[in-house]
């Protein structure tokens, strides 16, 4: 990996952090960017390598799919997991399946990262209250603007320097796995295979309230599975059935 490469990546980690407002806030960055999905594009376009990028970022994706991050809630570090785990696996030249669990691993670790983040910008609040008491709006606007000197370096400056000079560690290590424990490598591709499901079952548990919702879903997963139906017309008959639903039970409640 290049410095030029390195650098543009360690930025978006940055940019997409749940604390930083440069890119819309929250909605341009941790809720955009930071999305495996769009980490993964971005991550190809850098290497130039975007159907790989794409193909991991789909696979990681898949996992969190059903992540929740409310107020200061961090489950799983997404700004690691995209920008760290993303790379590093497209480096080593890893299959979805492995890119997964070592996405995995880096979202456990940046989620330390994030905790130490928050103890720092106690301070900063602290020193906010200050300020507020003392009527003074400047100081107030200006220690929002220093706080982000802690989240550069944990976002920023750290994933640099993991992504430049852990990129050759990470090659030789899935090149050492593959050759001289490839059992490993073969329970790390199952284990990044099966994770997406959990993301999907959580997913499923937060929007399948009633038992009629799981019969739909089941539905659609055996016309994709054994049918072989595009998810673009999937998708239609979902849309169709939805109208239809809707009709007959507000129908029924309208005579009722």
């Amino acid at each position: 990996m290049t410095f030029i490469q390195a650098a543009i990546l360690a930025l978006f980690c940055y940019f997409g952090a749940l604390t930083t407002p440069w890119i819309l806030g929250t909605s341009g960055g941790w809720y955009t960017i930071t999305r495996p999905l769009v980490a993964g594009l971005i991550t190809g376009l850098v290497f130039g390598d975007v159907k790989t990028g794409v193909l991991i970022g789909i696979a990681v994706q898949a996992v969190y799919i059903g992540l929740i991050t409310p107020g200061g809630v961090v489950p799983a570090d997404l700004s690691f997991v995209s920008y760290l785990g993303i790379p590093l696996a497209m480096v080593a030249g890893a299959t979805p399946e492995v890119a997964v669990s070592l996405a995995v691993g880096f979202g456990v670790i940046g989620v330390a990262a994030w905790q130490i983040l928050s103890v720092g910008n106690a301070g900063w609040a602290h020193l906010g209250d200050k300020y507020a008491e003392e009527g003074d709006l400047e100081g107030i606007i200006r220690i929002n603007y220093l706080a982000q000197i802690g989240t550069f370096v944990l976002r920023g400056i750290l994933p640099f320097l993991v992504l430049f000079y852990g990129a050759g560690i990470a090659d030789s290590l899935v090149g050492f796995l593959e050759n001289q424990i490839p059992w490993l490598v073969d329970f790390l591709g199952i284990l990044g295979g099966a994770l997406p499901a959990v993301g999907i079952a959580i997913l499923l548990f937060q929007i399948a309230t009633t038992n009629i919702m799981l019969v739909w879903f089941l539905l659609g997963w055996v016309l994709v599975a054994f049918l072989k139906v595009p998810t673009v017309g999937i998708a239609v008959l979902g849309a169709l059935a939805a109208v239809i639903y809707y009709q007959f039970f507000s129908k029924i409640e309208a005579e009722g």
